[in-house]
C-alpha cells in the first residue's frame, strides 16, 4: 500500500474547544476529461484516478485503442495529469482495478 498522508482538521466548537480529526488520505494521479462533440464544442466529461503515472498512460493508451482511426463526432480525451489525495476506500477501488477507475459527472 503506498504511503498515507495525515491530513488534520481542527475546528473550534462554541466553547472555543478544539476538536481534531484525522482522515487519512492517499496521493494517486487523477485526469481530468473533456468531451469533444462535433457542432457543440467541448464540456468536462468527468475524471480518472490511478495509483500512478505509467497506470494512467496505460489507461489512456487503452482507451485510444478502442477509438476508430477516423475521429467520430463525440470522443472524451485526457488532460494533463496531476497528483491528487483520495480517501482510503477509493484507494482501495484504485488497487483493485486494472489500471485506474473513470468517473463521469
Amino acid at each position: 500500500m503506498a504511503n498515507a498522508w495525515i491530513v488534520v482538521i481542527k475546528m473550534k466548537s462554541k466553547k472555543e474547544q478544539t476538536l481534531e480529526t484525522r482522515i487519512k488520505t492517499f496521493p494517486i494521479v487523477k485526469l481530468d476529461w473533456q468531451e469533444s462533440e462535433r457542432d457543440w464544442g467541448i464540456r468536462p466529461d468527468g475524471y480518472s484516478l490511478h495509483k500512478s503515472i505509467a497506470d494512467s498512460e496505460a489507461f489512456v493508451k487503452e482507451y485510444w485503442k478502442g477509438m476508430p482511426d477516423k475521429a467520430p463526432d463525440e470522443y472524451s480525451r485526457p488532460g494533463q495529469p496531476y497528483i491528487f489525495e483520495v480517501d482510503a476506500k477509493t484507494y482501495r477501488q484504485i488497487s483493485a482495478s486494472k489500471n485506474g477507475i473513470r468517473v463521469w459527472w
